[in-house]
């Protein structure tokens, strides 16, 4: 059996990219550029507001900030809270200086509440007693009738940390006259400067 010729216009372009079939076979597929918000570099994202497009940490990058302060900030790292608030300070500066550029102070409040949230845990457990822990939120001026017994003993730091004695007792004054430096704040003044 014998082939007969092929026209130039019978045969189908060569690919360069053997291994999709749709383009083997001289079919194109149209090019999806997105929109400059959904992509990230850099650790940064861009979002669209008033017809002007900003920046602002990307998720991603948040979510590894997450993890490094997670490691900071854990129950079971045996050291002082003076030693781990040095690290996280060390750490939260630097970090915000990188991405200082960021036009949305949502993103520093939210990591800011989270992050005094995991303080109180690994303060919570560092006093260890229910004793302790009630002497300790008696001379940060907690109330004797909000001191429930059952709240302050047990092992679910992450849940107490969360309840209204501890919020109150370690606010954000207290961890700031404790030398915390919060993400924020840092963002606010290098907006200023």
């Amino acid at each position: 059996m014998t082939q007969r010729p092929t026209t130039p216009a019978e045969t189908p372009p060569l690919s360069l990219n053997s291994g999709n079939a749709a383009l083997k076979h001289g079919k194109t597929t149209a090019s999806k550029a997105c929109p400059i918000w959904w992509t990230s570099l850099l650790g940064f994202s861009y979002y669209l507001t008033k017809g002007q497009v900003k920046i602002r940490v990307d998720r991603k990058a948040v979510k590894r900030l997450k993890g490094t302060v997670r490691r900071l900030t854990s129950r079971t790292w045996g050291v002082s809270m003076a030693h781990r608030l040095d690290k996280l300070n060390r750490f939260s500066v630097g970090w915000v200086a990188y991405f200082g550029l960021a036009d949305s102070p949502k993103v520093f409040v939210e990591i800011d509440e989270w992050t005094r949230r995991r303080l109180r845990q690994a303060q919570w457990r560092q006093w260890k007693t229910a004793r302790n822990r009630a002497t300790n939120l008696r001379r940060l001026g907690i109330e004797e009738k909000m001191l429930g017994v059952r709240s302050l003993g047990g092992t679910r730091h992450w849940r107490t940390s969360k309840i209204a004695p501890l919020e109150l007792g370690m606010n954000r004054a207290y961890w700031e006259a404790q030398g915390y430096k919060p993400f924020k704040g840092s963002w606010s003044r290098q907006k200023s400067a």
